[in-house]
């Protein structure tokens, strides 16, 4: 069995060893670096609309890699400084095209999806690519790939609606454990029929008998799943019992990410890769304040008192470097510049993060932390009103310009 609990323990302790001082940045960007990024951001923002129009669309349509990434490219470098080590691992023609293929796949798997449900997995198959590479297998979908990042859009969703009651989400998880331990289930509606084709998906590429941990890491992320129910709506739980279920969900989300890509893993992989998706919850957490604050739910972050929120991302930007290099058991030849992408991605969001929720934070601790971004927190905010996901409008914008095309599964 997989040690879950050693795990938690172990990135509680590393937690807890975490110092919540103001941590060290590589740059500080004085006002004429962010007027001349904010600049470059406008002027990326207004090509992207220009591509609307039906002559621009029609150039895009037939070789959309030949105006759109060149732009992007230049977006990343001359806004957010990545290097250009970073930009040639995730603008490689590996990464487009795996990010084309799952669009289609999607499309053709799921059509009632929405655009924004498609790009909810599509983070989970930039995370598992990462991986791929960090593991030296190739980079590309495969049906494991496909069907672990599918998953996030049927069960999250399902998870987080409002309309569905408490108990038909226990039995929905069940259920859906069941299916995950090889039992046979009919499917109860439409969310459930999809996620036991994916389970299908699973069992065809990595079969029970050969690959046990692959469902262990399975029934982990579902037990973490079940686990995150307790913090809606839930005001008797421990600080202790919070943080528990955060880490278990978060690590065990990216555990199952990294055996669904390797099929075997050693138990200084399976660690390193349970402190990462620790990390990327911290992050979610600190994303999604308001919304879980809105929502009732509780997190170690939403669950603080205000004074002690910029204590709690300096506490989390340490965890993350010091988790992060654990990541360097992975015998992948780019690993140092992808361990380095990914702490200056996560980072960098979390800063963003801080700027766009800044009523809940103390102005000096605003101030200082805004030294280190590329842009003005207000310009950050000013371009956040203006489109509810920055992201999520260049994924689309991107996207609504492929036609559809046929595909398989293979």
């Amino acid at each position: 069995m997989i040690p879950v609990k050693d795990y938690i323990d172990h990135f509680m302790e590393i937690w807890e060893q975490s110092p919540n001082n103001f941590p060290d940045f590589p740059k500080v960007y004085s006002e004429k670096e962010k007027k001349e990024r904010e600049t470059n951001y406008s002027h990326f923002q207004k090509k992207i609309k220009e591509m609307q129009n039906r002559k621009k669309a029609q150039q895009l349509r037939s070789n959309p890699g030949a105006s759109f990434f060149p732009m992007f490219k230049a977006f990343l470098e001359t806004v957010f400084d990545f290097k250009k080590d970073h930009l040639g691992l995730i603008l490689s023609d590996e990464f487009k095209d795996v990010s084309k293929d799952f669009f289609y796949k999607a499309r053709a798997f799921g059509p009632e999806l929405k655009p924004e449900n498609i790009y909810q997995g599509m983070r989970n198959v930039w995370i598992m690519n990462g991986l791929q590479l960090m593991a030296n297998v190739p980079v590309k979908i495969t049906p494991s790939v496909f069907a672990y990042s599918m998953i996030y859009p049927y069960s999250d969703n399902y998870l987080d609606d409002p309309d569905i009651t408490n108990q038909e989400k226990e039995l929905f998880s069940e259920r859906f454990n069941s299916r995950l331990h090889g039992i046979p289930e009919v499917p109860q509606n439409f969310t459930e029929e999809q996620l036991f084709k994916l389970v299908d998906m699973f069992e065809e590429e990595f079969p029970r008998n050969i690959f046990p941990e692959v469902y262990e890491s399975l029934y982990a992320i579902q037990t973490g799943q079940t686990q995150s129910l307790k913090l809606i709506n839930q005001n008797g739980l421990s600080d202790q019992d919070i943080q528990n279920i955060c880490f278990e969900k978060g690590g065990a989300s990216v555990l199952a990410d990294g055996y669904l890509v390797a099929g075997k893993l050693t138990r200084q992989q399976q660690q390193a890769l349970f402190g990462y998706g620790v990390y990327l919850q911290l992050l979610d957490d600190i994303q999604d304040i308001k919304e879980d604050s809105l929502a009732f739910t509780r997190t170690m972050f939403s669950c603080l008192p205000d004074k002690n929120l910029g204590e709690f991302v300096n506490r989390t930007i340490h965890f993350g470097r010091k988790t992060l290099e654990e990541m360097r058991c992975f015998s992948g030849v780019k690993n140092d510049d992808f361990l380095e992408l990914m702490n200056r991605s996560i980072e960098t969001m979390i800063i963003e993060s801080v700027g766009l929720m800044n009523t809940s934070y103390e102005n000096d601790y605003l101030l200082e932390l805004e030294k280190y971004s590329p842009l003005h927190f207000s310009f950050v905010r000013e371009k956040r009103a203006q489109s509810k996901s920055q992201r999520f409008a260049l994924f689309q914008k991107y996207f609504d310009q492929v036609k559809q095309e046929p595909v398989t599964f293979s």
